[in-house]
């Protein structure tokens, strides 16, 4: 089973929902535990549930999830604010393991920031991304910002994407490689958005593939491709 999703499976979920539950109304919300929620959407011929999962998974779900009897006080939150408004929007922020799920539009939109990585959390923002409620306070250190409530949630901070993987954008950043450096180390910060693709996963096993200073993309990528049994298509 599954323990947590990757951008593969973010990007495959997102697109579900954009295509099946969009225009459907905020019914209910609960909890399954301190950090599972379920969303119950409906129109007059349908419903739907979303399972919200901080740091873990987000997706549809036809089971029927055992309910806290007494709602925690986010659930509250998320009742006040999101009961009746429409799923308007479903995206990913960037390349990261965020998720933005949007209610309502314009001014009177709400956004649920679900993010699915390290610890994980979900974050309820008013339509200016400023936050209302939220699983858990943190700080980032690294870019000096709170996570906390009437803060507002940096969504620009989000990792933009990876440009397209070409033979020259290969050379370019083996080239840039130190001398002695793994291949697997040099590559795993650009390759995390195909990481699905298999041959991308050769070029990520190489542990035993080494940049040295006479290393040249042109002759030595098929040595790297023969070594790691790998066929690459570039664009």
């Amino acid at each position: 089973m599954k323990t947590r999703f990757t951008t593969v499976d973010i990007r495959a979920v997102i697109a579900e929902i954009n295509a099946n539950y969009i225009g459907m109304r905020v019914n209910n919300v609960y909890d399954i535990d301190n950090k599972t929620y379920l969303i119950r959407l409906q129109k007059p011929d349908s419903k739907a549930v979303l399972l919200i999962e901080s740091g873990t998974r987000f997706h549809s779900t036809d089971f029927e999830w055992p309910k806290n009897m007494m709602p925690s006080g986010f659930a509250m939150k998320c009742r006040k604010h999101l009961k009746g408004r429409r799923l308007t929007q479903v995206k990913q922020l960037g390349i990261d393991r965020i998720v933005d799920i949007q209610f309502g539009s314009d001014e009177a939109a709400y956004h649920l920031i679900v993010e699915l990585y390290d610890r994980g959390n979900i974050i309820l923002a008013d339509h200016e991304y400023t936050i209302l409620n939220l699983l858990r306070f943190r700080t980032a250190e690294a870019e000096d910002v709170k996570i906390a409530v009437r803060e507002r949630y940096p969504v620009e901070s989000a990792r933009p994407p990876e440009p397209l993987i070409t033979l020259d954008r290969l050379s370019e950043i083996l080239s840039k490689a130190q001398h002695g450096e793994q291949v697997k180390k040099v590559l795993n910060p650009h390759l995390r958005e195909y990481s699905s693709k298999s041959w991308c996963l050769k070029l990520l096993e190489t542990h035993s593939v080494i940049i040295y200073g006479n290393f040249q993309l042109e002759p030595d990528i098929y040595i790297l491709c023969i070594k790691t049994q790998t066929v690459l298509i570039f664009q």
